[in-house]
Order: structure tokens, then sequence, then C-alpha cells
């Protein structure tokens, strides 16, 4: 893989059977697939395109994006927004929703608009 040229490297690697758990550990192979699969590049732009598309929406081809972080942050905001919505059955039960109910998704820390379309991927499951 180190042999082949950057733009090709980049191809194999944007390939979408691959996941990000698996573009993780091929960066921490060696130093040329760490620099193909940097934080900022095409790479992780792509991998976020991949799960997340409708997101894109929010981000410029102009903006020095951190798509690494970008991917962390949704991902993890994902993960508080089930969380958050499986204790709602257990906290709001009763027809009775105390004021402070929802005070865990303001202080979620993530833009919005990871948390809205982590709810739109909830309520679009099959089954629900």
């Amino acid at each position: 893989l180190t042999d082949l040229p950057g733009e090709l490297l980049e191809l194999i690697l944007c390939c979408d059977v691959l996941g990000a758990a698996d573009i993780g550990r091929v960066s921490c192979t060696c130093r040329r697939l760490r620099e193909a699969c940097q934080p900022r590049g095409k790479v992780w732009r792509e991998r976020f395109r991949l799960r997340w598309p409708s997101l894109l929406k929010y981000y410029s081809h102009s903006d020095s994006v951190s798509w690494l972080e970008e991917y962390k942050a949704r991902h993890h905001a994902g993960l508080e927004a089930q969380r958050i919505v499986a204790s709602f059955s257990k906290r709001f039960f009763s027809e009775h929703v105390p004021c402070d109910g929802f005070s865990d998704i303001e202080t979620l820390g993530c833009p919005s608009h990871f948390f809205e379309d982590e709810l739109m991927c909830i309520l679009n499951m099959e089954g629900r």
C-alpha cells in the first residue's frame, strides 16, 4: 500500500466498504498511511459524507475542517442522543414532564444539527 501513488491510495481508503475503525487502524500502521488519513483530508471527509450525507450542507468547501474531529463529535452526539431517548420512557411515563426534563439535551455541547440528525435516524429506523 505504501508504494502506491497518493491519489490511488486515497481512492482505496475512501472506498465505502471500509469503516471509520478501519481507517483508524490503517492510519496507525506507518507514517505514510497516517499522512494519507490526515484529519483535514479527503479520507475523513468521505467517511463523514458516507455516514451522514445530510450534514454536508452545514459545511462550505472553503472551510478548513478537521473531518476526523467532526466525525468523532457527530458519533458522540449520536450515542448521547440514543442514551437520552432510551431514558425518556422511564423519566416521562407520567403525564407531568418536569420543567428541567430536557436539560440534558441543552447541555450536550454539540451542534444542534448533530442531535437533530440522530433523532431523525432514530425515527426512521425500521420497526419504530
